[in-house]
């Protein structure tokens, strides 16, 4: 006896938003996850997923980007991150930035075009990728990038070194 095809379909926009939500984790993390980490490298394209349709993008976005942990290692990378994302990039809730003394002028138009759009939700932080990078010169970074302005960032530092942003809610 031959099976019979399905006579039905149904399409995912179907399930309670609950159910999509558990399966764009499972997908996330399926996808770019690692068991061992708590965080995802910005380094690979969004899951095919993502590109489904536009209800579909902006329920994944915000399971992807408001429940995860980010971490960003080049500034070319976050810049196309940035560029991928347009205004979505708002949703981040948290981002790790790796600086190195290299490429500072990079990072500098990855912020420049990153701030501006930040959510006041964003958590984030910098730290050193390289040892040989400074504190005079890691507080100018941080000056010059507006960070280090009272009126718009509490800054605080941890104990890894790391510097920590939040922006002054209004």
């Amino acid at each position: 006896m031959a099976l019979d095809a399905p006579t039905s379909t149904f399409s995912l926009l179907s399930f309670p938003a609950e159910i999509r939500n558990a399966i764009y984790e499972l997908v996330v993390k399926t996808d770019w996850g690692h068991p061992s980490q708590d965080y995802f490298v910005l380094d690979r394209p969004l899951p095919a997923l993502f590109r489904v349709c536009r209800q579909i993008r902006s329920e994944a976005l915000d399971v992807f980007l408001i429940k995860n942990r980010f971490h960003v290692y080049t500034s070319s990378i976050g810049l196309k991150w940035l560029d991928l994302l347009g205004k979505d990039v708002r949703r981040f809730r948290f981002l790790i930035l790796f600086l190195d003394h290299l490429s500072f002028d990079a990072w500098h138009r990855y912020l420049r075009a990153l701030l501006p759009l930040a959510s006041d939700k964003l958590e984030l932080r910098i730290r050193r990728a390289a040892a040989s990078l400074s504190d005079q010169r890691l507080d100018s970074f941080l000056k010059d990038a507006g960070l280090l302005d009272e009126d718009r960032w509490i800054s605080e530092r941890n104990d890894a070194g790391e510097f920590i942003f939040r922006q002054v809610k209004s």
